[in-house]
């Protein structure tokens, strides 16, 4: 079954194909970085924070090399799957690509290469979204033998293999970089190239066949294929791929470029984009909260896990679809007290459940293998591991954890805990108490094993904000409890050598309490601490403790801004209206892709000229390598799927109009428009000396040519329209009581955070922390906010995300949505949206749209919201915070 993406899942594959267009054709380290931060900027907006690019080595800086980071739970093996086509219509230039999955186990690597071979598998039908069975192959490394020489280039081959299995010093006896008779017809147009790795004297020693003569001769392996074909390469879990034998690997095998996914990126891996569990939980990917239950046994622990699972059950039988929760029991190893055997007794014998309905998953007994967990038949209900469950392990029936091990030692939590985090079917339930997770650990006390758990998550992908919101321990003995609207000071508990938490006690002496457990100190800090006397507090403790306190310090202070939020306290923020416009005899909310239903778009009287498609004297494929020989011309022919093989003579017109017409393709232009357009285009090119070869070979160009000024004739097509309707007249846009917008206060998908150690706290936000805003309160757009967090009339505030139609306020423009930088509740009950533009930008085209939808906006909610455009003091000739005032009469 083909999977949706869902929004963030497309956001993510968009950073990598701005990515994509911008490298293709660059050459050094500094236009790839131009490259890099220009698709950061154009995926996570113009306030995404400045990263450097580290190229793939200094002799191939042109190489692309970009990192995606998702959380546990994120779906990144089915956006992998859906990022080698775009690698390979944007940058290989190919539509038949050859890609080397590259995953960090054998178990993971079977997994899998069963997924994506089996018919009907998300990632299968991922791939078969953009090539036929009959076009396909997807081969484990171990079987690379069976590839013909006539697949590559007319077939999308995805091989799937470990890299340990490339990761060696000595690749003589490894059996990629061994000699293989059967790949002797794949060599026979090699060129005599220098990349190639030959024959050496060890070769002689391990492969006997092989004689004096073959000295020198180019390898028959698979390495050197993939070296030959470049590989488009995508590497799961890649941050255990830093090292310099894994660098020199991917040398070896001259890739294409390199997509790396991983939920903890490296210091040094290019993140072109993050998503955020925030995300994720809008998306309603995965189970959050995590309800936190500790225990001071084991049996208590399991005990609970069990009632927990009842009460989810009986909730789950009021859902439209099937739901059967499920206890993930984590249990002890051999020798110690809860073992797997005395776990399940304690539940067989004690809480009298049926064994039919336990499962051991465990190296030993295998008792899920063959089973479905899914299926209504099945009667599991509890499974029983000690470690990891085979990897690759997926059940979004689980809800609950519940670990016998003290949650300070526990091995391979992280792993199960991601197992409940999944949600079923990866949609919403109609019960909340379905739409979280649960967990019951052994410990000591509530804050500290609060503390613990965090840990836990950070390792997992989840920042610091968000595991401070997504843990909630239980209220008493209710997991099941209501939050309070008005919740307690934060408070943390850690650990501490006692005379450094004696020394953080005489400084901060009202929010810090001692403890003595076993000789060592236990901290317990409550309420927010004031940025200074932190940083006092750090300096004073010895050197060696400084990073740990300082790490524990701001966590709490995260937790104790988000107790503080208004979100958090159960507030909720008013409801803005939004524009909605009549479309067939009611009001709808007036989305930007409703311009195509009051407009009849036609390519018919538009000019098809492509003034800006100039020739080039040489061919420039999107992939540059001069070190290709004669294959140079095999390579570029091979881009652009119209058979040149057979020379210029097999090149057709309808050939070129059928291939533009299918990257050109609009839902709101009738494909007989299309072609005639397209038609009007190569005639105008040939009347300009264009030969339809020249154009062929040239393809890839002259598709983003014909784009770009297709956009253009569209844009303004619809701009016409878009004018029409804020005016008087039966389609005039206008505010309903029925259509308004909501803050979630439980959803905030921001990509990332305003610092909580920032040097302004803002106090007014309705939400923990604004979301993309820059640390720098000298940033034009922060220092705007904290002039809107200042102001006496604003209730609360809110920093508008860019790009989350489902979780931000947004207005229609002609092209797309506005999302105004910031959105406020005043004392008064109106609602002001604040837009801000630097002074080089106030009077543009962008701005100036803006401007006269916000205006209308405000003006047909008849005085209840204000609209302000906000500039820099310079052009405006007064300071923020008078513009401020001035909008909203003050």
């Amino acid at each position: 079954m083909a999977l949706r993406l869902k929004k963030y899942q497309e956001n993510a594959l968009a950073a990598l194909e701005a990515f994509f267009t911008a490298a293709r054709g660059q050459r050094s380290a500094d236009d790839m970085q131009s490259a890099f931060s220009d698709a950061r900027r154009a995926a996570l907006g113009e306030s995404a924070p400045t990263l450097p690019y580290h190229p793939f080595t200094a002799e191939s800086p042109e190489l692309p090399i970009a990192c995606l980071r998702i959380p546990t739970g994120g779906g990144k093996t089915l956006m992998a799957a859906h990022a080698i086509e775009r690698a390979a219509r944007l940058y290989v230039g190919t539509s038949a690509p050859l890609a080397l999955w590259l995953v960090p186990s054998n178990a993971i690597r079977t997994q899998t290469l069963e997924a994506l071979k089996t018919p009907g598998h998300p990632y299968r039908e991922a791939l078969l979204g953009y090539w036929p069975d009959d076009r396909l192959t997807v081969i484990d490394i171990a079987d690379c033998e069976q590839l013909r020489a006539q697949d590559f280039g007319s077939r999308a081959i995805v091989v799937v293999g470990t890299l340990q299995t490339l990761r060696v010093e000595n690749t003589t006896g490894r059996e990629v970089y061994a000699y293989k008779e059967n790949f002797e017809p794949h060599f026979a147009a090699a060129p005599d190239a220098d990349f190639f790795e030959r024959v050496s004297e060890r070769d002689l020693e391990a492969q006997p066949y092989l004689g004096r003569g073959d000295l020198g001769k180019i390898k028959r392996s698979f390495a050197n294929l993939l070296a030959w074909h470049r590989p488009i390469v995508i590497m799961d879990e890649a941050h255990n791929a830093q090292s310099s034998l894994s660098l020199e690997v991917l040398k070896r095998i001259r890739p294409a470029c390199v997509i790396e996914w991983t939920a903890t990126p490296a210091k040094d891996q290019n993140l072109l984009y993050h998503v955020s569990a925030q995300e994720l939980k809008a998306a309603h990917m995965i189970k959050l909260p995590i309800v936190l239950a500790p225990h001071p046994n084991w049996q208590e622990s399991v005990r609970d896990a069990v009632l927990t699972r009842d009460v989810l059950a009986r909730e789950a039988t009021s859902e439209p679809d099937y739901v059967r929760p499920i206890v993930l029991f984590q249990a002890d190893q051999r020798g110690s007290e809860a073992t797997v055997e005395v776990l399940k007794a304690f539940l067989l014998d004690t809480l009298h459940v049926e064994e039919r309905r336990i499962a051991v998953a465990t190296g030993n007994q295998r008792e899920l293998d063959g089973v479905n967990l899914l299926d209504r038949a099945c009667p599991v209900d509890f499974v029983i591991t000690v470690e990891a469950l085979k990897e690759g392990w997926d059940c979004s029936f689980a809800y609950v954890f519940c670990t016998v091990q003290n949650i300070r030692s526990a091995k391979d939590m992280e792993q199960l805990l991601g197992r409940v985090l999944r949600m079923p079917y990866a949609q919403r339930r109609t019960s909340e108490k379905l739409n979280r997770a649960y967990a019951h650990v052994c410990g000591a006390g509530t804050a500290q094993v609060a503390n613990q758990l965090a840990d836990r998550l950070v390792t997992m992908g989840f920042e610091e904000m968000e595991v401070a919101q997504f843990v909630q321990p239980s209220l008493d003995a209710d997991l099941f409890a209501e939050r309070p609207a008005t919740s307690a000071p934060a408070e943390s508990v850690f650990d501490l050598p006692l005379a450094v938490a004696h020394a953080v006690a005489a400084i901060l002496p009202a929010q810090v309490k001692v403890a003595e457990v076993d000789g060592a100190g236990q901290l317990t800090v409550s309420g927010l601490i004031d940025a200074e006397v932190m940083v006092q507090v750090v300096a004073a403790a010895p050197k060696r403790e400084r990073e740990h306190l300082g790490r524990e310090l701001e966590r709490h202070q995260t937790r104790a801004l988000m107790a503080a939020a208004a979100s958090e306290r159960g507030e909720l923020f008013a409801p803005l209206p939004q524009l909605a416009v009549p479309l067939q005899g009611r009001l709808t909310l007036y989305e930007p892709e409703l311009l195509a239903e009051f407009a009849d778009f036609s390519l018919a009287g538009l000019g098809a000229e492509l003034p800006d498609f100039q020739r080039q004297e040489t061919v420039r494929p999107y992939l540059i390598d001069v070190e290709r020989g004669h294959m140079q011309v095999r390579e570029d022919e091979a881009q652009y799927d119209l058979g040149l093989d057979s020379g210029t003579e097999g090149i057709r017109r309808e050939d070129v109009l059928r291939v533009l017409d299918r990257r050109l393709r609009r839902d709101a232009i009738l494909q007989p428009d299309m072609i005639a357009w397209l038609g009007r285009m190569l005639d105008g090119l040939a009347a300009r000396g264009f030969e339809l070869t020249y154009l062929a070979r040239h393809l890839n160009d002259l598709a983003d040519a014909a784009a770009a000024q297709l956009a253009k004739l569209l844009k303004g097509e619809k701009r016409v329209v878009f004018q029409q309707s804020l005016l008087a007249g039966s389609q005039q846009v206008r505010i309903d009581r029925h259509i308004q917008f909501h803050f979630d206060p439980q959803v905030y998908p921001a990509r990332w955070l305003y610092p909580a150690t920032a040097r302004y706290r803002f106090r007014k936000h309705y939400y923990p922390l604004p979301g993309e805003l820059k640390e720098d309160i000298d940033a034009e757009e922060t220092a705007c906010a904290i002039e809107l967090d200042r102001l006496d009339a604003v209730k609360h505030w809110v920093r508008n995300l860019e790009r989350q139609p489902e979780a931000s306020f947004w207005l229609p423009t002609s092209s797309d949505r506005f999302y105004p930088d910031f959105v406020a509740e005043l004392t008064d009950g109106r609602l002001l949206a604040v837009e801000y533009k630097g002074g080089y930008l106030e009077s543009n085209d962008d701005s100036r749209e803006k401007r006269d939808i916000g205006k209308v906006w405000a003006a047909a909610s008849k005085g209840r919201c204000v609209f302000a455009m906000v500039t820099d003091a310079k052009t405006a000739g007064m300071s923020m915070a008078t513009q401020l005032r001035q909008a909203i009469g003050l």
